[in-house]
């Protein structure tokens, strides 16, 4: 009863929070605990909670992002695959860290979750998605439909990438939207920039913490194992390895304390401005559909006059809904990397 006038109560913020606290590995899959809490009223409950594996979250980003148009929507990344064997945990920091790095599947997990918890999050900010039947169904503890993945058809794929092809150089008539694409563009190679540079330096970083490690042992070996050192010389190189060993755990923190903020920052927004540099090619191709129906409708012969003019108003209408929920998702977009960025900063 109190949880129903909660949820009623207009004074209440609307909460739509995940959290992915945990998972377990049940043969080749990692299941996902989720756990929402939220006062809209689309739910069932206040406090909902479920298991998801990542198929379940493969179909959800592909129900919003290719089942269901995302027009002018900037659609949230979907997090990497996660390794679901120990040798594919182990080859995945091989490549990660280096050839020397061995880790087990279990150090996985964490990352896991909070990949699939950010993920969850920027749909339950977004204005659109948090309110999707797709994102409630998945939230709610039942079955959900075949996880059938939609793909986009063959002819249609190319006809994009032929589209987007020929209007990179084509000149925005709206000066917002064209330094938009121009900024985001560069953005995004900045961002893939900085992270083959910082993964650089988080490999480094672990590889000098290891030898630290490795220095520290050998150091703590010489002074308790050789006959002819002193009890000084003991002491003091005994000393020195706890020192090392001090330094070691040092940079290791460190070296997870960034990979945990800035280099998953990184990772998640190098995605988020590949989509939203997605969704502006989408209203490109509107815009481009618009002048050739404006084109089409000038040339029509009086017979098809009508028809063609229908046409060029179909078009010209969904250019313009595409462009006014644009602007509106780029300025959140925006808003929202600025500070994650600043939370990565400080955390």
């Amino acid at each position: 009863m109190a949880e129903e006038r909660l949820r009623e109560d207009s004074s209440v913020p609307e909460l739509l929070e995940v959290k992915v606290p945990s998972a377990t590995k049940d043969g080749e899959v990692i299941k996902f605990e989720i756990k929402t809490m939220t006062t809209l009223s689309d739910y069932p409950s206040c406090e909902l909670s479920t298991t998801r594996t990542f198929e379940d979250v493969e179909w959800l980003h592909n129900t919003l992002a290719v089942r269901e148009d995302p027009g002018g929507s900037i659609v949230p990344p979907m997090p990497s695959r996660p390794a679901s064997t120990a040798a594919e945990a182990e080859a995945l920091m091989r490549q990660e860290f280096g050839g020397e790095m061995r880790n087990m599947l279990a150090d996985h997990i964490p990352k896991y979750c909070r990949s699939v918890e950010m993920f969850l999050n920027l749909l339950s900010k977004h204005a659109r998605y948090r309110r999707s039947e797709p994102l409630k169904q998945f939230l709610n503890n039942k079955p959900l439909p075949p996880r059938v993945l939609a793909k986009l058809s063959v002819f249609k794929r190319a006809t994009n990438v032929v589209k987007d092809k020929g209007l990179q150089t084509k000149k925005d008539p709206d000066d917002y939207f064209h330094s938009q694409r121009t900024f985001l563009a560069e953005s995004h190679q900045c961002m893939k920039d900085v992270n083959v540079v910082f993964h650089h330096q988080l490999v480094a970083q672990r590889q000098f913490a290891m030898s630290l490690g490795a220095f520290a042992s050998d150091i703590t070996k010489v002074g308790t194992s050789s006959a002819t050192t002193s009890e000084s010389h003991a002491k003091l190189l005994s000393r020195f390895g706890q020192v090392m060993d001090k330094r070691q755990q040092t940079e290791t923190s460190l070296a997870s304390s960034n990979e945990n903020t800035f280099a998953f920052t990184f990772c998640v927004y190098e995605k988020y401005l590949e989509s939203a540099k997605d969704m502006l090619s989408r209203r490109l191709r509107l815009l481009a559909d618009s002048e050739s129906a404006a084109a089409a409708a000038v040339k029509a012969k009086p017979a098809n006059k009508a028809k063609a003019d229908q046409a060029r108003e179909v078009a010209v209408q969904k250019f313009e809904e595409i462009s006014k929920l644009a602007r509106t998702e780029l300025a959140l977009f925006h808003q929202l990397r600025v500070c994650s960025l600043q939370d990565s900063l400080v955390s």
